[in-house]
């Protein structure tokens, strides 16, 4: 009897050391430079710190209406496009983001979902209403680097 429960545990053991090692994905949290934890579904805690830095770039060139920096956190295929999208909107508004959390929800080897809340506040004169938004960025690894694939912005609270 004996022989057969300490199988049975070994057994049990040993699949929950397979399927962590299989899913290879934890409920973790990154410590950055900043008061914002990654946190979520981490499976490589350089990447989803890497992730991190380029979407906090991306909201630091938007704050300072520096396009050129802008674009280079996107992927090569969307910059062209998107520089001149983006130089009319800083022509036009002046606002200040805030990333508020930066939560991993997926995490493959080149591709990364991430949940954010950001904070949208107007320092200018034309209307824009504040407000917080959760965002869903995909970043890509290209080149070497993470980039921003794309941005859903969901559930807009105004403020």
């Amino acid at each position: 009897m004996k022989n057969k429960l300490f199988l049975g545990m070994i057994s049990l053991l040993a699949i929950v050391i397979v399927f962590s090692v299989l899913t290879n994905r934890t409920n973790d949290t990154v410590t950055t430079n900043t008061d914002i934890e990654i946190e979520g579904k981490i499976s490589n805690q350089e990447d989803a710190l890497a992730a991190f830095e380029t979407l906090e770039t991306n909201l630091q060139a938007t704050n300072n209406e520096d396009v050129d920096l802008y674009v280079t956190t996107l992927v090569a295929n969307a910059r062209e496009d998107t520089k001149k999208e983006m130089q009319a909107f800083f022509d036009e508004y002046d606002l200040e983001n805030t990333l508020l959390s930066f939560k991993v929800l997926k995490q493959e080897e080149n591709r990364m979902l991430v949940e954010t809340q950001q904070k949208t506040v107007n320092k200018g004169k034309n209307d824009y209403r504040d407000h917080i938004a959760e965002a869903h960025h995909t970043f890509v690894k290209e080149n070497g680097r993470w980039v921003i694939e794309e941005t859903n912005m969901t559930n807009t609270h105004f403020i």
